[in-house]
């Protein structure tokens, strides 16, 4: 699950003496905050709402914590490289450098590789 980090502007002099009487009650302003937030999401969010976005998160969950069988069968886990658009792509190939010609003239034309599925327009 992803979370958000929200930050508020509010006096220094106000938030340090509310600290303080927090502490003596052994409470904490980001959990009061979190509190407060819980209960307004229960009472402005529709209960359909909160049930689809409570399933989310338990998929979430259990995706993060269910090891995929490549993983068990590895010592090391490998990491898929994250999917690129066709844009990204573009940018990427129009950024690097091009790559040095290590074939002379003398070797013959030079053969391009494929991946044995092409597409046209």
């Amino acid at each position: 699950m992803s979370t958000t980090e929200l930050k508020i502007p509010f006096p220094s002099e106000k938030l340090d003496a509310l600290r303080f009487f927090m502490d003596k009650k052994e409470q904490t302003v980001e959990q009061e905050l979190k509190d407060y937030l819980n209960k307004t999401y229960e009472r402005l969010v529709p209960a359909q709402v909160r049930e689809y976005v409570e399933s989310r998160m338990e998929t979430e969950a259990t995706q993060e914590q269910a090891p995929t069988p490549e993983a068990e069968q590895t010592p090391v886990a490998r990491e898929r490289p994250a999917r690129q658009s066709r844009r990204q792509r573009e940018q990427a190939a129009a950024e690097a450098p091009p790559a040095p010609q290590t074939q002379t003239d003398a070797e013959g034309p030079v053969e391009e590789e494929t991946q044995g599925m092409t597409m046209s327009m």
